[in-house]
């Protein structure tokens, strides 16, 4: 499991805290934002939506943003991409980026994410670093365009050398894991640093994950609990999780497995999925609490849902083997191949099986090599074993 996963890369828009609306006419507009509005703030809403309408581009933004974020009227992402579109055709790019934004995540307009470059990187080409980090990490996940690390690097740092923490923390991982980069932990941990140093909390978890590895840094595990708090103090629900990992194993702290409990439930009512994976094991093992795989099987659905590769071939096993469930070799099947679609070693190793031993599929040994081949190519023991046995 690779428990340096990219952390979520969120728009670093700094808007005022005014909103915007648009109902009818301007008076109908104004009327309902004075009416959702403190009372001091009622002028200024007022006077902002005169300079939106008189074509201030700013304003327009405010406006849009207003709708978008729903905090004095009725959230409507219609009305927030007519406001922003006019700021962007002046040039705003603040409003071109959450553009982007809308069309990468579907919000009020049909996903499209050939138009969420086109915007990104209208921004990102003004100068604007928060766009060149989204561009950045649209190659680095192939949406709307093919994979490249490359790119996505050219991107990132761009904006990192802005002094963009989101966009450090980025390129820090491209270094730390050797994608589309040689691999240098050294640059990675100065990268990360800086991002904590901006108070970034993924950044302060990275910094954790590298002295509990070794990585670029003498291995010291105080030191690493130390990183992890930092960020936790902060909110961040993945630090927690790793928290709950030193208690559980022992890792420079006394074995604790409920205080690992306390960290796992904390990271998992947040909606981490590391978190919510972690939690189930430990119901999945009876570690610290009663075994319960009903409630193993609810966490691992809840990670599962958020992408979790390990939570997805987890779910297989169960029904594979008839744990808390009605024994359903097809759907354990289903699980371990959604898991095994984002290159998880075990499930890939999981389906090969499946495809020898004809459970919950129709026996084919020639998918079943080719399963046991990737799985071995990840480093799986098993599946190399096999591997190397097979003649063919």
């Amino acid at each position: 499991m690779n428990l340096n996963r990219l952390g979520p890369f969120l728009l670093a828009l700094l808007f005022a805290a005014y909103p915007a609306a648009s109902l009818a006419g301007p008076g109908e507009e104004t009327k309902a934002l004075a009416r959702g509005a403190a009372e001091g703030d009622r002028a200024a809403i007022v006077k902002l939506l005169d300079l939106a309408r008189a074509g201030e581009a700013d304003a327009q933004v405010h406006v849009g943003k207003i709708y978008y974020d729903g905090l004095i009227v009725q959230r409507n992402f219609a009305l927030a991409l007519e406001w922003l579109k006019k700021a962007a055709a002046k040039g705003q790019t603040q409003a071109m980026n959450l553009i982007g934004h809308m069309y990468q995540e579907a919000l009020g307009v049909e996903q499209d994410y050939v138009k969420a470059r086109l915007w990104y990187r209208q921004a990102a080409e003004a100068g604007f670093a928060p766009a060149a980090n989204n561009l950045g990490w649209l190659y680095f996940k192939g949406e709307g365009t093919g994979k490249s690390p490359a790119l996505a690097k050219e991107w990132f740092e761009r904006a990192a050398d802005q002094e963009l923490p989101a966009a450090q923390y980025n390129l820090a991982f491209l270094y730390a894991g050797g994608i589309g980069v040689p691999r240098n932990a050294q640059r990675a941990l100065e990268l990360y640093r800086s991002a904590a140093e901006k108070g970034y909390a993924p950044a302060l978890r990275a910094i954790g994950w590298h002295y509990q590895t070794g990585q670029g840094v003498e291995r010291d595990l105080a030191e690493a609990k130390t990183w992890y708090e930092k960020a936790a103090v902060q909110g961040e629900l993945e630090a927690e999780a790793m928290l709950g990992q030193l208690f559980q194993q022992g890792l420079g702290v006394a074995r604790d497995l409920d205080a690992a409990r306390r960290h796992y439930e904390k990271s998992a009512a947040g909606g981490d999925p590391l978190g919510q994976l972690f939690l189930g094991w430990l119901y999945q093992q009876g570690l610290g609490v009663a075994r319960d795989y009903g409630s193993a099987l609810a966490w691992y659905r809840k990670s599962a849902e958020r992408g979790n590769a390990t939570a997805q071939n987890n779910i297989g096993y169960l029904y594979n083997e008839g744990l808390g469930v009605t024994r359903d070799y097809k759907e354990a099947f289903a699980w371990y191949s959604k898991a095994a679609e984002q290159g998880e070693p075990t499930a890939l190793y999981n389906v090969g099986f499946m495809y020898e031993e004809a459970r919950g599929v129709a026996r084919n040994l020639d998918e079943a090599f080719r399963y046991y081949q990737r799985a071995a190519e990840q480093g799986h023991q098993e599946a190399k074993r096999i591997v190397g046995q097979s003649v063919r």
